[in-house]
C-alpha cells in the first residue's frame, strides 16, 4: 500500500528532488529560530509526505533484518518529532498572523503557504466570533440599580407574664382535715389540724382548697 501511494506522489511531482531527514531538520530548526514565518518551497508537503512513505517502506523492506528494522524504526521517530515541532512553531505564528489581521493591522503574508490559507482563515472566523461574543456584546453594567438592603425582622420581644406568688397577703382558712407539716411561701412551717381556723398565705390556701383540704374564709393582710 506504501509503494502504491509513493507512485501516485512520485507522479505529481517528478521533478521534485526528494526530501531527507536532515533537510527536514533543517527546516525545523530554521522555523523555531525565526520569529516569523519562514518561506516553505510550493510542493514542500508533499515531499514531506513521500519522505514519510519512504520511511515506512524501509520498515517493511527491514522486517526480516533486524538491524535495518531498528534503524527505520530510529528514523520514523525522528521523522515524527521534526514534523510535530515544525507544524507547531507555524501554527503558533499563523494563529500571530490571524489576530493581527483580524486587528486591522497589515501583516506579511508572503510566507503563507498555500496549503495554510484554509487554517489561516479559519482562525480568523473563530478569533472574530470570539470577540463578537464575549467583547462586544457584554452586558452593560447598571451603575444605577439601587441595592435594597435586607429588612431585618427583629423577633417580637416575648412578654413574659410572671405570677409572683404575694409573700404578704394571707388568707383566713378552715382546715377540714389534719395535714402533713409544709413549708408555706412565707418560709414558715405550718402544721395544721382538722377544724383549725388560720392564716396561711393565699398561694398554699388556694393550692390546698383546689385540693379539698381547707375551706377559703376571707383575706386579711399581715
Amino acid at each position: 500500500m506504501a509503494k502504491i501511494l509513493n507512485n501516485l506522489f512520485t507522479t505529481k511531482i517528478m521533478s521534485a528532488e526528494p526530501m531527507t531527514l536532515r533537510d527536514l531538520r533543517v527546516q525545523t530548526f530554521k522555523e523555531r529560530k525565526e520569529g516569523r514565518l519562514t518561506k516553505l518551497p510550493a510542493i514542500f508537503y508533499k515531499r514531506l509526505k513521500i519522505l514519510e512513505i519512504q520511511i515506512l517502506d524501509i520498515i517493511e523492506e527491514s522486517k526480516s533484518n533486524a538491524q535495518r528494522l531498528e534503524k527505520a524504526n530510529a528514523d520514523v521517530r525522528k521523522f515524527s518529532d521534526m514534523k510535530l515541532e515544525l507544524h507547531k512553531n507555524r501554527e503558533r505564528k499563523l494563529t500571530d498572523l490571524a489576530r493581527e489581521k483580524v486587528n486591522g493591522q497589515n501583516p506579511n503574508m508572503k510566507n503563507v503557504h498555500q496549503n495554510e490559507n484554509e487554517y489561516l482563515i479559519s482562525l480568523c472566523t473563530v478569533i472574530k466570533k470570539h470577540r463578537a461574543n464575549t467583547l462586544l456584546n457584554e452586558t452593560p453594567i447598571d451603575t444605577d440599580i439601587t441595592v435594597l438592603e435586607e429588612k431585618r425582622i427583629e423577633p417580637e420581644e416575648k412578654t413574659t407574664i410572671k405570677i409572683e406568688p404575694q409573700n404578704n397577703e394571707y388568707i383566713e382558712i378552715k382546715v377540714l382535715e389534719d395535714l402533713p407539716t409544709f413549708t408555706g411561701m412565707d418560709a414558715k412551717n405550718y402544721s395544721l389540724k382538722n377544724k383549725d381556723i388560720v392564716s396561711i398565705p393565699i398561694y398554699n390556701a388556694r393550692i390546698l382548697s383546689d385540693a379539698g383540704k381547707v375551706r377559703l374564709v376571707k383575706e386579711v393582710e399581715a
